[in-house]
């Protein structure tokens, strides 16, 4: 006994086909060089300004409304390796250890 193949069948295949072929034409023709689309090309320097000043506020204090936000798209491992490697590269950013005698304080 053979299965009965449905002409539907064969066009929902077919169309299936084509949408993952298609948009996969699509995605490579859109990312030239294996760059997303709209991603800008830019250095190292550029992308520690652009999240210093997320995480910091220009008088070197936390940015809360920036670090939410990063924290937010960049999850929190992702936030991270971005506040380390801001802190690296502008150690002053670093908040200071407190004095021994304001730690014995604080916990006395």
């Amino acid at each position: 006994m053979t299965e009965r193949v449905e002409t539907y069948d064969l066009i929902a295949t077919d169309l299936a086909r084509w949408l993952d072929d298609m948009s996969t034409q699509l995605a490579v023709a859109m990312s030239p060089q294996g760059i997303a689309p709209f991603a800008a090309p830019i250095s190292e320097q550029q992308k520690l300004a652009y999240y210093s000043s997320q995480l910091f506020n220009a008088d070197g204090t936390p940015n809360e409304a920036g670090r939410n936000a990063e924290l937010q798209r960049l999850g929190p491992i992702g936030f991270r390796t971005v506040y380390r490697a801001v802190i690296a590269a502008y150690p002053w950013l670093k908040l200071p250890t407190p004095p021994e005698q304001a730690a014995v304080n604080i916990l006395g």
